[in-house]
C-alpha cells in the first residue's frame, strides 16, 4: 500500500514518520551548530556578545529536560514499537475483513 493510501486509510506509516524525524533532527543539529558557533565566537572575543541572545540561549538550554541518552533511546524505541504494532494490527484487521468479504460473497451471504 502506498504512503498516500495509508495516510488516507488512517494507517500510520513508520517510514514516513522516520523520514520526518530525520529531517527534523537534521534541522535541529544545524541550528545547534549555528548557536554553538555563535557562543564560541563570543567566548573567543571575535564577536561582541548580545545579552538578549545569551538569555534566549540560556532559556532554551534550561528548558531541555535532563534525560540520559539511554532513557531517550528507550522512549524512542518504545514509541516506534507501539507505532509498528498499531500498523501491524491494522493490516491484520484489513486482511481479516477482506477474507470475510470474500467468504460472504462466495457463500452468497
Amino acid at each position: 500500500m502506498a504512503s498516500s493510501q495509508k495516510a488516507a486509510a488512517g494507517v500510520p506509516d513508520p517510514d514516513a514518520d522516520k523520514d520526518k524525524l530525520e529531517v527534523s533532527m537534521t534541522k535541529l543539529l544545524e541550528r545547534l551548530d549555528t548557536a554553538s558557533a555563535y557562543v564560541d565566537s563570543v567566548v573567543d572575543g571575535k564577536t561582541p556578545g548580545d545579552v538578549e541572545v545569551g538569555r534566549q540561549i540560556a532559556n532554551i538550554v534550561a528548558s531541555v529536560p535532563g534525560l540520559e541518552p539511554e532513557a531517550l533511546d528507550d522512549m524512542f524505541s518504545e514509541t516506534m514499537q507501539d507505532l509498528l504494532m498499531v500498523s501491524y494490527l491494522s493490516n491484520i484487521t484489513k486482511t481479516q475483513l477482506t477474507i470475510a468479504d470474500k467468504l460472504n460473497a462466495t457463500l452468497g451471504v
